[in-house]
């Protein structure tokens, strides 16, 4: 019998599981609130009124950013205000220093502007900028006074120069993107002249309670108005950007009422503050946009000013060898001092002749950086860096310009830069002459009346810089705003084609539209 053996079974109890990986087991999220808790305790140890204004300028940066059109109409109250508010002795300063460079308000906003505009277009809730002449204009000049940086001796002057010209082809391109309605157009319209409204108040302000220098009241009597800009001439000079584009909506682009009511109001009040800034390069200027805004607008205006200033020139030789000698001889000097800048090395300089004497030692100076560095210059910017090499012996103070702004870009940027400055201009005249044409063809009486405007506010422009540089206090920001409101965007330019607004359908698709027919004379030549 064979024997059996049972089986056995063996009895495997488990492993005790390996000690836990403290890597491996979740740990719980830090909270980013937490991430603020530096800048809470920073804003509890500040002093409350640093606290509140920083708690603001959050807020608004935070607006900006997400509604960057809104910053478009913000520049057009920035500029003027820029710098603070100084009214006898109380002032409030907004500019910050970095080095030896101040920014302004204006720049924060210009960089606002940008930065939510390109978020936009990436989120392709805007349109691109379109490519107009007048960018390729931008892009030539700054492209001249780029090269002349490299011949500067103060870098930190020639960037600080470009960057004004940067930020007019920066807003204005940003204008021609998010300035897509007739409204949104209008509204920015109506900024530009509630600021110089507001500005021409604080100027008739500080001339009837005579608040400002003791060089400024002349004859004890009339103390000349300077606003915020701390000097007459380019507070004359901003007023003139602004009146003639009152003066057009009043005359051409209002209808009788309310509205054109207020718009005397404020021709009349723009008009008497520009007036009491006592400044001649303004007063000129303004003759000049003026003119040219009554002549593209009316056919009956362009009769009667042919006709009466024939009359006027021939009265006016008849006249000349009778009028008073010291009335001729101030008139002479004005256009001798132009042609003749050789004599200001030797003339004796008197209380009288002061003021005439320093605008021809700048001129001087200026020639003579063009005349010894013809092609680029001394450098963008760099005016006042090489001013004691070229300068007058008797006249040791620069001024920082040339007190003119086509000789001063040709002193520091020669010929490339006068060039690209020259067909700047030329080209946004041109844009200014095709935007009334587009509008008169589209029968838009108030479209036409703003672009008849901006073209007398570029012949302020260009006038007045023929005796002072107006490219100072941020007005380089309210000329890039004032040519975007000359870009007439697709929709409008052509109503039956699609809408470029991205996102929206289009509201002239499949409905032809009717333009209205101009028959009247008047409305012709208005």
């Amino acid at each position: 019998m064979t024997a059996t053996t049972a089986p056995t079974t063996t009895l495997t109890l488990p492993e005790p599981d390996p000690a836990p990986d403290r890597d491996l087991l979740p740990r719980r999220a830090v909270s980013p609130w937490l991430l603020l808790l530096p800048v809470g305790i920073l804003l509890a140890l500040l002093p409350p009124v640093i606290t509140g204004a920083a708690i603001l300028a959050a807020a608004a940066a935070a607006v900006l950013l997400a509604r960057p059109r809104w910053a478009l109409y913000l520049l057009a109250l920035t500029v003027p205000y820029q710098s603070g508010f100084r009214l006898g002795e109380a002032s409030i300063s907004l500019d910050i220093a970095l080095g030896q460079v101040n920014v302004s308000v204006t720049e924060g906003v210009v960089l606002l502007l940008l930065v939510g505009w390109l978020t936009q277009i990436a989120a392709g809730r805007a349109p691109r900028p379109a490519l107009t002449p007048l960018v390729g204009a931008a892009a030539f000049l700054l492209t001249g006074l780029a090269l002349s940086a490299l011949v500067a001796t103060d870098l930190a002057l020639a960037a600080k120069e470009l960057l004004k010209w940067v930020e007019l082809a920066a807003v204005y391109l940003a204008g021609t993107s998010l300035l897509q309605t007739r409204e949104q157009r209008r509204t920015l319209a109506l900024w530009l002249l509630a600021a110089a409204f507001s500005q021409a108040l604080v100027g008739l302000l500080q001339s009837f309670a005579r608040i400002g220098p003791e060089h400024f009241l002349i004859g004890g009597v009339i103390m000349r108005a300077y606003g915020t800009f701390e000097q007459p001439n380019p507070f004359g000079g901003y007023l003139g950007l602004h009146l003639p584009l009152a003066v057009s909506l009043v005359c051409f682009g209002l209808a009788a009422g309310r509205s054109r009511r207020i718009g005397f109001v404020v021709v009349a009040v723009i008009g008497f503050a520009l007036l009491i800034t006592l400044s001649r390069g303004a007063w000129t200027a303004q003759v000049v946009a003026l003119l040219i805004v009554v002549l593209a607008g009316s056919r009956s205006a362009r009769h009667l000013v042919m006709t009466f200033g024939v009359l006027g020139l021939i009265i006016g030789v008849a006249v000349w060898p009778i009028l008073p000698a010291e009335l001729t001889a101030r008139a002479v000097s004005v256009v001798s001092s132009v042609v003749d800048l050789g004599s200001v090395q030797d003339a004796a300089i008197t209380p009288d002749n002061w003021a005439v004497m320093e605008r021809q030692s700048q001129w001087y100076a200026g020639w003579q950086m063009f005349s010894a560095n013809p092609l680029l210059g001394v450098g963008i910017g760099n005016y006042n860096a090489a001013y004691d090499d070229y300068r007058l012996d008797q006249w040791p103070v620069a001024l920082g310009h040339a007190h003119n702004h086509y000789l001063t870009i040709a002193a520091e940027a020669g010929l490339v830069g006068l060039t690209g400055y020259i067909a700047f201009l030329v080209v946004a005249f041109r844009s200014a002459m095709q935007a009334v044409r587009t509008h008169r063809r589209l029968g838009d009486r108030e479209a036409t009346a703003v672009a008849l405007g901006i073209l007398g506010a570029l012949a302020a422009f260009a006038t007045h810089n023929l005796f002072d540089v107006m490219f100072v206090h941020g007005m380089g920001v309210t000329v890039g705003l004032l040519l975007a409101l000359l870009y007439v965007p697709p929709s409008v330019a052509n109503p039956t084609a699609p809408s470029t607004l991205p996102g929206a359908a289009s509201r002239w698709r499949g409905a032809p539209q009717t333009i209205k027919t101009i028959t009247t004379d008047e409305e012709r030549s208005a």
